[in-house]
């Protein structure tokens, strides 16, 4: 893709090294969740070297994919978003447009001291695979991960996504509206509800996965 040929929505910023990015402060549930959406390399090398200078490993890294909906039997769209979160900083990578795919985030996904976690995690890394030759290297479920513990007894008889997940182990209300779940994911400049919406699904994944892993 021409990237001269891209139009930057308002709340763009173009630095000095060109770097194409936007940030958005998500809130949900009393929290401030600093996000940033990019389909640049450069942005998604600095958001990685930020978290490995603050965090000190192991840590957890809530995991999260996007793509548009397939209404084509045997048609498969490309994954399109690739959401990662730790504590309050989300980093939103818009794949299907990215200039390059960053070595950096080949090394932080293929991480063995990092855990990467969400609800049937497993897909979302094999998309990653299949679309992009990016390789994670070690991913939890979050569902199988509270259904091997005490918490099953909650779930007993149905089987929890996300939404129950994020009710019953870290004690967040979620809404998940059809209509951005099923909406264009392969948009160019995401709406403000996609931002919120693919945040806040990595943000439940990391809260869900740390209480689970860290038993906190």
């Amino acid at each position: 893709m021409d990237k001269a040929r891209k139009r930057l929505p308002h709340n763009r910023l173009m630095n000095s090294s060109s770097e194409a990015f936007s940030r958005h402060d998500v809130k949900f549930s009393g929290n401030l969740i600093e996000t940033t959406v990019t389909d640049s390399a450069e942005t998604v090398e600095n958001w990685v070297r930020e978290v490995r200078q603050t965090y000190q490993k192991p840590f957890f890294v809530g995991l999260d994919c996007e793509w548009k909906p397939n209404y084509i039997r045997g048609r498969c769209n490309p994954l399109a978003l690739l959401q990662l979160c730790i504590e309050n900083k989300c980093l939103i990578i818009q794949l299907l447009y990215i200039d390059r795919i960053p070595r950096l985030l080949r090394g932080f996904l293929h991480d063995s001291s990092i855990t990467f976690v969400g609800v049937e995690v497993e897909s979302d890394v094999k998309k990653l695979r299949d679309s992009y030759g990016l390789e994670c290297f070690n991913a939890r479920d979050v569902r199988k991960l509270a259904m091997d513990s005490d918490w099953a007894s909650a779930f007993t008889g149905r089987r929890p996504g996300l939404k129950d997940l994020a009710f019953e182990i870290a004690g967040l209300s979620m809404i998940k509206p059809k209509k951005v779940t099923m909406s264009n994911w392969d948009a160019l400049v995401l709406k403000e509800n996609q931002i919120e919406y693919a945040c806040i699904d990595a943000y439940v994944s990391y809260r869900i996965g740390r209480k689970l892993l860290l038993k906190d």
